[in-house]
């Protein structure tokens, strides 16, 4: 059996062999009529150098692979040096690790909700809404929730997520590439760039992102994708693009097997919530501000009962 590259659809698509699971199973779980995902999987078995489904598992097994899911946690060593940072990010998650500063990240998060207050903007239901809607897909690409995503694109192909926004369907397609459903992706990429259909049309910086994140999820593990992602993640767009990016990169990385890339991703997001939280702070925005003492905690209600006694 010999060693070569394999892109993220392959990957997802090893993986359900180790867990069991029939050219059927696998084609419902990635997007694919039964009858295309037998062809992936002999190409598959022709490409890895193997005959059938028992060997492909063996093969997969011996180079390192699990039966868990690729959005599982990936263990990392803990002898790389001080960057405890990076390491719980390979370890636990984009989510877990950066907690609470997440919320100075991504589309409609603490930035915009400063800001929309400040400038008086009135709030409904209706774009409570839709900023719940968008917050759940990006915690869902912190979390590397990839399930989340396919399990909204099944609902309606992603019409109404792309019917609501055209950042929330960049975003859904994201999700739905990082996490192998490459077919899902790829419809509703095209659906995002349709001039022709009734719908928020997608900006241009956001399509030309979701063709790199295409090459670097499904090209080869040497080719330029990662590359490529990586110039996006350090460009000059708005923060959100360039964040979506970043989150991109990371799981990219990992599923690439690049820990140190991984690693620089994680540091690089926590720089950007921790700029956006001392920018805020200077505005007056203390929601993240260190919390009082004990003691001090204490003393409001230590008036309290001193003015009791006083009366």
């Amino acid at each position: 059996m010999k060693d070569v590259s394999i892109d993220t659809r392959s990957q997802r698509m090893l993986e359900l062999l180790a867990q069991g699971a029939g050219s059927k199973l696998i084609a419902k779980e990635l997007g694919y009529q039964d009858g295309t995902m037998r062809v992936y999987l002999h190409n598959l078995y022709r490409k890895i150098g193997v005959a059938n489904k028992t060997e492909a598992v063996i093969w997969f097994l011996k180079r390192g692979g699990t039966s868990e899911r690729a959005s599982e946690p990936v263990a990392a060593p803990l002898h790389r040096g001080d960057d405890l940072l990076g390491e719980m990010a390979l370890a636990d998650g984009l989510f877990a690790t950066l907690g609470v500063m997440g919320n100075y990240l991504g589309p409609f998060g603490r930035v915009w909700e400063v800001g929309a207050r400040l400038s008086g903007e009135e709030q409904n239901a209706e774009a409570d809404a839709r900023r719940a809607r968008s917050r759940a897909l990006w915690n869902a690409l912190m979390k590397g929730d990839f399930a989340y995503g396919k399990a909204l694109y099944d609902v309606d192909e992603g019409y109404a997520t792309l019917s609501s926004s055209a950042t929330d369907g960049t975003l859904l397609a994201a999700l739905l590439a990082a996490g192998g459903y490459s077919h899902a992706a790829h419809q509703l990429a095209s659906k995002l760039t349709d001039r022709r259909r009734s719908r928020p049309a997608v900006p241009a910086r956001e399509a030309a992102l979701m063709e790199v994140v295409f090459d670097a999820f499904e090209g080869k593990a040497s080719g330029p994708g990662l590359t490529r992602l990586q110039k996006a993640a350090d460009g000059s767009g708005t923060a959100p693009n360039r964040q979506l990016a970043m989150v991109l990169l990371f799981h990219a990385a990992r599923a690439r097997r690049d820990p140190d890339r991984a690693r620089q991703v994680a540091n690089a997001l926590w720089g950007e919530a921790e700029a956006a939280r001392k920018e805020l702070q200077a505005m007056g925005d203390n929601a993240l501000a260190a919390p009082r003492s004990g003691a001090a905690l204490a003393k409001p209600a230590v008036r309290e009962k001193e003015k009791a006694a006083a009366r």
